[in-house]
């Protein structure tokens, strides 16, 4: 199954930036407070892998 999101990115701070995981992978993926997301860049293909570790 593919579930396509789009969310917004805002500032938080002069070096950083913020968006939120939407409700729907977070049902999906069952992501509860406490995990986390480990960020993967590839920046030749411009393509972010985000892995869930479960606390």
């Amino acid at each position: 199954m593919k579930i396509n999101e789009e969310t917004k990115v805002r500032n938080q701070g002069e070096i950083s930036l913020i968006t939120t995981i939407p409700k729907t992978y977070v049902k999906a993926l069952k992501i509860e407070s406490g995990d986390t997301l480990e960020w993967i860049l590839d920046t030749e293909t411009e393509r972010l892998e985000l892995n869930i570790i479960r606390s």
